[in-house]
């Protein structure tokens, strides 16, 4: 019976579809013709997505950072080479021999004289556009720098000569940098492409921190005895291996610089070698991953890895046969001024 039962109403699903088919075919045509040619609504609307998402023309960049349409004549922001040209035209006119002899002592009664030079240097570093340094190369830069914070060194002492000293400074020369009110490192602040630094953010941030070169410590003067040699000529990208390397030799001859006693088995080093950060700046700097000296302090490593460039044969076979003990000797803050 149930076999019967199925067979009947497939019977009759048979004779309704026939009907239909005969009394509407065009309709039922068309309508599978319209499910065949209906487009699939997920690829439609990633072809509308495409028309929609036009991309944007590539922007042509110059090989120093400006656009392609940029007007170096008439855009207000245009890099000013001819700022920078300036800039070390003066700095020949102030470090030369005339101002400051190959030991570093300056001139400043003179300076002061003629300080026309120092005061357009500082004109022409304030209206510097910091695109002009984002042109230079890395020996241009460092060489700018050194030169641009011993001129600010300069400028300082030139301010306040003569120094006249303060009852209360009396741990330091009558006749130093030291005397002057304030904090000549963090207080004193010099305009520069517009903005305001202090001689400790240009030493820090723009040299020893960004290049990670002890020779660098040997290049910037403190305006003191005990200080870096001041040279009596401009930084220059062309030379700065050669003047970084003779700046080091000449600190290390003198008795302020380095001494040893292999009597007493002691290396005494300046004090430079630790004052205003520049222990850690050795510590980051490749010398401390030489592999020399390592059963000394990490510093330690570091400072005798530098030093191993510029010692004599007779010094290198000390220290290899010896372990010194290392000292320090007293800075001298006594302005580095001929008398």
């Amino acid at each position: 019976m149930g076999f019967i039962r199925r067979f009947k109403i497939s019977l009759i699903s048979l004779c309704v579809f026939l009907s239909v088919l005969f009394l509407c075919p065009s309709s039922f045509v068309s309508s599978l013709h319209a499910e065949e040619n209906r487009p699939n609504s997920e690829e439609s609307s990633k072809e509308e997505i495409k028309k929609d998402q036009v991309s944007p023309p590539e922007e042509t960049v110059d090989p120093n950072g400006l656009p392609e349409d940029f007007d170096d004549e008439n855009d207000d922001f245009s890099p000013r080479i001819s700022t920078y040209v300036k800039i070390n035209e003066t700095y020949e006119k102030i470090f030369n021999p005339d101002l400051i002899t190959k030991g570093g002592l300056v001139n400043y009664s003179t300076l002061r004289r003629k300080r026309n030079d120092l005061i357009l240097a500082m004109k022409e570093l304030k209206d510097l556009n910091p695109a002009v340094l984002m042109t230079l190369d890395k020996n241009q830069r460092i060489a700018f720098w050194i030169n641009t914070y011993n001129i600010c060194t300069l400028k300082l002492v030139v301010d306040n000569y003569p120094i006249e000293p303060k009852i209360y400074m009396i741990f330091y020369p009558d006749n130093s940098i030291m005397q002057i009110s304030g904090n000549w490192r963090t207080k004193t602040f010099f305009k520069i492409q517009g903005l305001e630094y202090t001689l400790e953010e240009i030493e820090q941030d723009f040299l020893l921190k960004r290049y990670e070169d002890p020779r660098i410590c040997f290049a910037l003067s403190y305006a003191s005895l005990g200080g870096a040699t001041l040279r009596n000529e401009p930084y220059t990208a062309e030379k700065l291996d050669e003047q970084l390397d003779d700046q080091v030799k000449q600190y290390l001859t003198l008795p302020r610089g380095l001494q040893f006693d292999k009597e007493a088995n002691i290396l005494y080093l300046s004090n430079l070698f630790t004052m205003h950060q520049h222990r850690e700046l050795f510590l980051s700097s490749e010398y401390a991953s030489i592999m020399k000296f390592r059963d000394r302090k990490p510093e330690e490593q570091a400072w005798l890895n530098f030093l191993w460039n510029y010692l004599s044969e007779d010094d290198k076979r000390y220290l290899e046969t010896t372990s010194p003990a290392i000292k320090f000797i007293k800075y001298d803050w006594l302005l580095n001024e001929i008398h």
